[in-house]
């Protein structure tokens, strides 16, 4: 498991330049650390498929990952699947008993 002072780095020189150069231009600078953050999150978020955001769920109800990753990675996910996962336990508990195909 990471420690909490890992860094995530990688070379990146035309992206540093450019970042140097809005932070120049714009009154007040920009924050390059949220930004690599933000992005980041946004990148992770669209990577994953929907099989692999269903397994990021299921090890964050299995406690092996925490809720603050889950909802980094697929965020609004975490509700989705849950209400989808409720919607279909209770599809299976309807009675059909007096149902009947033809």
């Amino acid at each position: 498991m990471a420690a909490n002072n890992d860094k995530v780095q990688f070379r990146g020189e035309t992206e540093k330049a450019a970042s140097k150069v809005v932070d120049q231009i714009r009154l007040g600078g920009i924050n390059v650390s949220e930004l690599a953050r933000e992005g980041l999150k946004e990148k992770l978020r669209e990577t994953l498929s929907d099989e692999e955001k269903i397994e990021i769920h299921r090890r964050y109800e299995q406690g092996d990952i925490s809720e603050e990753v889950a909802e980094m990675l697929i965020g609004d996910g975490i509700a989705e699947i849950e209400r989808e996962a409720a919607a279909f336990e209770d599809a299976m508990e309807l009675d059909t008993s007096g149902v009947y195909q033809e």
